[in-house]
């Protein structure tokens, strides 16, 4: 996601690493310069607006169970 994508991130958002279902995360605060995930493997990353290249807001590779 860019730059601009990425600052209009809002509390609760999921997002994905570059789009694969299983790496998801929500994000849990926001900030002018970063956003705060919560990945669902319980690490938690603060990540700056400019370094979410390989995040996404939504997912775009299937889910296979």
């Amino acid at each position: 996601m860019t730059v601009a994508e990425s600052k209009d991130l809002k509390k609760g958002t999921r997002v994905y690493w570059r789009g694969e279902a299983a790496d998801s995360g929500v994000i849990t605060e926001t900030s002018w310069d970063a956003v705060t995930i919560a990945w669902n493997n319980g690490r938690v990353a603060r990540v700056h607006h400019g370094d979410m290249r390989e995040i996404e807001r939504a997912q775009t590779k299937p889910h296979t169970v």
